[in-house]
C-alpha cells in the first residue's frame, strides 16, 4: 500500500509583475473577482503564491516520509531481517522564506466572507492533519529505533503505518479542495493583471496547456481498467497533441524586446512534448497489461510538474 498520489493542481506561483491592467469585465471569468481592482487582484495573486508555496513545502516533507513508511511497512513483514530498517533518514522539509506578510491561515479581506471562511477552515484542517501525521510518524520512528516490534510482532507498528495512510488521504482531500478553489479564484485575478500584458497570448496558451494536462492526468488517475477507458483516453491524448502542435507553431516572443522569453516559451512547449512522449509509452504498456500502474501515473505527474517549472521560468 502507498500513500495517495498527489495530483498536481493547476494553481501555481504567479511570478510576473502584477502591475498592469485594463477594463475590468472579462467574458472568461468564473467568479465575481473578475470585477476586482488591480490592487485587489494583486492581493489575491499574493495569497495564491503564499498558499501554493506552503502546500509545496508540506509535500516535500510528505514525499520524504512516504519513502520511509513504505520501507518500514515492508520491514515489519520481515522483522528478522537485520537490514530491514538500516539507512532510514528522518523526513525533512526545505525551509521556505517569504517576503509576504500574508499567511495561509489568514486570507485577504478582498475575498468574500464565504471564501475567507472556506480557506481558514480548510487550512486549519490541513494543518491539524499534517501535524498529526508528523507526530504519528515520530511515534513510528521511535518504535522502530527501540525495536519494539520484537515484543509485539509488529502489531503496533503496522497500526501506526495504517494510521499514517488513512491520515494522508484526509490531508490530500483538504489539499485538493484548497488548490482547486484557489485556481479558479486566482485565474480571474490573473486575467485582470494580464489584460494589457504584451505577452498575455503566450501566458494563456501555457496556462491552457497545463490545465489540459492536469485534466488528462486526472482521467488517468481515475481509470480502474484501461481497456474500458481506452477510447476516451485516446481521444483526450489526440486533443493534447493538437493543442501542443498549435502552440508550438506560434511565433516565439520577440527576443530583442523580451530577452530570454523566446527560449523559455520553446522550453515550455518541449516540456509539453516530453509529457506526450511519456504518455504514449504509458498507453502502449497499458494496452497490453490492461492497467496503468502507480509508477506510470507518478511519471506523468512529474512531467506535469516540469511544465509548471517551465511556466514559472517564463513568467518570472
Amino acid at each position: 500500500m502507498k500513500l495517495p498520489i498527489k495530483l498536481l493542481i493547476v494553481a501555481t506561483a504567479i511570478s510576473f509583475s502584477a502591475c498592469k491592467g485594463g477594463d475590468k469585465k472579462d467574458g472568461n471569468a468564473k467568479t465575481g473577482y473578475a470585477e476586482a481592482s488591480n490592487d485587489e487582484a494583486n492581493q489575491i495573486v499574493e495569497y495564491n503564491n503564499v498558499l501554493v508555496a506552503y502546500t509545496d513545502k508540506n509535500n516535500t516533507y510528505l514525499k520524504s516520509m512516504e519513502s520511509n513508511v513504505q520501507r518500514i511497512a515492508r520491514g515489519l513483514e520481515q522483522p528478522n531481517n537485520q537490514y530491514a530498517f538500516i539507512g532510514i533518514i528522518t523526513p525533512f522539509s526545505v525551509p521556505h522564506f517569504s517576503k509576504s506578510t500574508m499567511k495561509p491561515e489568514t486570507p485577504p479581506k478582498v475575498l468574500s466572507g464565504e471564501d475567507q471562511k472556506f480557506f481558514k477552515d480548510n487550512v486549519l484542517a490541513l494543518n491539524e492533519t499534517f501535524e498529526k501525521m508528523k507526530n504519528t510518524y515520530k511515534s513510528l520512528d521511535e518504535y522502530i529505533k527501540a525495536e519494539d516490534f520484537k515484543d509485539d510482532k509488529g502489531v503496533k507498528g503496522k497500526a501506526l503505518v495504517d494510521s499514517i495512510y488513512a491520515m494522508s488521504k484526509t490531508y490530500y482531500k483538504y489539499d485538493d479542495q484548497l488548490l482547486t478553489k484557489l485556481e479558479i479564484i486566482g485565474d480571474d485575478a490573473e486575467r485582470i493583471i494580464l489584460k494589457t500584458h504584451p505577452l498575455k497570448e503566450y501566458i494563456f496558451a501555457m496556462k491552457d496547456d497545463r490545465k489540459a494536462v492536469a485534466d488528462f492526468n486526472k482521467l488517468i488517475l481515475e481509470s480502474k481498467n484501461y481497456k474500458d477507458d481506452e477510447g476516451k483516453i485516446k481521444t483526450a491524448y489526440t486533443a493534447l497533441e493538437a493543442q501542443n502542435k498549435k502552440h508550438t507553431e506560434m511565433d516565439a516572443p520577440n527576443a530583442a524586446k523580451y530577452p530570454g522569453k523566446d527560449d523559455s516559451f520553446r522550453r515550455f512547449n518541449e516540456s509539453f512534448k516530453e509529457f506526450l512522449i511519456e504518455t504514449k509509452k504509458v498507453m502502449r504498456d497499458a494496452a497490453t497489461s490492461g492497467k496503468i500502474t502507480e509508477n506510470d501515473t507518478e511519471d506523468l505527474i512529474r512531467k506535469h510538474e516540469y511544465m509548471r517549472t517551465s511556466y514559472n521560468s517564463f513568467v518570472d
